[in-house]
């Protein structure tokens, strides 16, 4: 879920996702017609050249059968915008809607024709918007009645928005808004957004369950006193309202996206235990406070099994003991995944020979993204990684080393490990002890090894150690220029893996258990291949 971590999609049937994939390359094809006037009730076209006026009937039945895109297209280029004005154009199997980088201040014409148009997308079940900076808000109240199939809710980077649904100043009626199947709302990069509707009214979303808000500044997600968040009336309703009930959201929720201060918030509040029993995937970006409170994250999100981490400000570690681990011993979540992105400051996961077994003893996937200040990734401790299957880095700059021995003993079941662009890496496994002599480590489950853009990477491990790789596949090594063996010691692998030093057929070479030899063939070669630029 990353803001770059992938957010999950809506569930629909394979024939309706093929169907809405190529409806959703119509979208892009009025996208990149620059349109100049809002564009789903009326697909109003400003054309820079002269042509003939289309039939409307014609362009209807076209764009009525969701296979001929290609036809459409054609017809759009012969339609004036003039013969539009007052069209009523219908998608009735139109499924997804994708805009991007439009210069409109509205998607929807609100007239007289709204209400016999807009119907015939109702089988609309997804709408991203992006980098539309000119739209002051995305649903006339009108609409929201017809959109009882919408699942996928995307809005981000639109400058200028203020509101979701505009208001209706001709309904006296205290409005209420349903959106009975949407599984996914996100809201990104919106400065200026600072509610769902600006006057009164009630909503409900009973179906939410991947719920995302970040960089949205002036939007209140919660009531003031979270533990009052609970359903609004039409007699009881504050000045200032919320985004959604969001105690009423939260028995649903899978996947919750925010940023610190309104995970502190959820913290603070008097909430049952068992409202967060569904939550399975948790991001929390942008804080600045110098020790977070991660233990209490931890308990209050007992059933937790994948944390992000995004942008903090640590000043050494993510968890820090300090007497906290036996205070929440047996009530903490037992993560699975946790990605730790564009900590600046962040230089260890945890203090040299800390005694955090509860809280490492069920990860499995273990990511850093640029950790500018990170030194070492799984230092020594008295952890077992046991069940780390996945080990990943990227833009690290002053990463020297991935784990030390001690540590690399103890990852029993590794598939992956991947290392991209941390030029200051020097070797992958440090020695961490005195007089090594003939010690083995096997890594019995590592099928896949890469190594890419690390300029400084001399070898895998320079002390005299004999690796064991029975299940390895795949060792790639590109851009790694200083590096002339794989290792000091002895690399003992199956009598073929595939060695990569570039992205095609002819820069790979079979090696028979003899990972130096082929290392330094590559080097003698001088074949040094730079896959992509991980410049900090």
């Amino acid at each position: 879920m990353t803001y770059g971590n992938s957010l999950s999609t809506s569930r629909i049937s394979s024939t309706r996702a093929r169907r809405g994939r190529r409806e959703l390359r119509w979208g892009r094809m009025l996208r990149t017609a620059q349109f100049a006037s809002p564009i789903a009730n009326n697909f109003g076209l400003e054309s820079q050249h002269k042509a003939k006026s289309a039939s409307l009937a014609q362009f209807r039945k076209v764009l009525g059968n969701s296979s001929t895109f290609r036809e459409a297209l054609g017809l759009l280029s012969n339609i004036r915008q003039s013969c539009l004005s007052t069209a009523r154009v219908a998608l009735p199997n139109l499924v997804a809607l994708e805009i991007s980088a439009i210069n409109v201040d509205k998607i929807w014409h609100y007239n007289q024709i709204l209400a016999a148009v807009f119907p015939h997308f109702q089988s609309l079940t997804r709408l991203v918007v992006w980098y539309c900076d000119k739209l002051k808000y995305i649903f006339s109240a009108s609409m929201i009645g017809n959109l009882k199939q919408l699942q996928h809710l995307d809005i981000r980077f639109c400058e200028d928005l203020q509101e979701i649904v505009s208001e209706n100043r001709a309904d006296e009626v205290i409005p209420y808004f349903v959106f009975p199947q949407l599984t996914v709302l996100i809201l990104q990069g919106l400065p200026k957004l600072r509610c769902l509707y600006p006057g009164m009214h009630t909503s409900e979303w009973p179906a939410l369950e991947n719920f995302a808000v970040c960089r949205c500044d002036k939007l209140k997600i919660f009531a003031e006193d979270l533990s009052q968040n609970k359903e609004n009336n039409q007699l009881d309703i504050p000045a200032q309202q919320p985004l959604l009930p969001f105690e009423k959201i939260l028995p649903n929720l899978k996947d919750l996206s925010l940023n610190g201060k309104d995970v502190k918030m959820i913290l603070q509040a008097d909430f049952p235990q068992h409202l967060f029993g569904s939550l399975k995937q948790l991001e929390i970006a942008e804080d600045n406070s110098a020790c977070f409170p991660i233990w209490n994250v931890l308990e209050r999100f007992h059933n937790l099994e994948i944390l992000s981490l995004f942008q903090f400000s640590f000043h050494e570690e993510v968890f820090s003991e300090e007497g906290s681990l036996e205070k929440h011993a047996g009530k903490l979540a037992m993560i699975k995944t946790l990605e730790l992105r564009w900590h600046y400051h962040l230089k260890q996961l945890c203090k040299q020979d800390s005694k955090l077994g509860p809280t490492f003893q069920y990860l499995e996937i273990l990511k850093a993204y640029r950790c500018q200040s990170l030194l070492i990734l799984l230092p020594s401790s008295s952890v077992s990684f046991q069940n780390l299957t996945a080990l990943v880095a990227f833009g690290c700059k002053k990463l020297l080393h991935m784990v030390t021995s001690s540590t690399a003993k103890t990852l029993v079941r590794l598939v992956a490990i991947e290392i991209y662009g941390c030029r200051a890496m020097t070797e992958v496994v440090i020695n961490d002890k005195d007089g090594v002599e003939k010690e083995e480590i096997v890594f019995r489950k590592l099928k896949t090894l890469e190594l890419r853009d690390l300029d400084s990477l001399t070898s895998f491990c320079s002390a005299n150690y004999t690796f064991q790789f029975p299940s390895l596949q795949e060792l790639w090594v590109i851009g790694c220029p200083k590096m002339k063996i794989f290792t000091t010691g002895e690399a003992i692998t199956p009598p073929r893996v595939n060695v990569w030093y570039g992205e095609t057929a002819d820069q790979r070479r079979w090696a028979n258990n003899y990972l130096n030899t082929t290392i330094q063939h590559y080097m003698l070669r001088r074949y040094v291949y730079t896959y992509y630029s991980y410049l900090p």
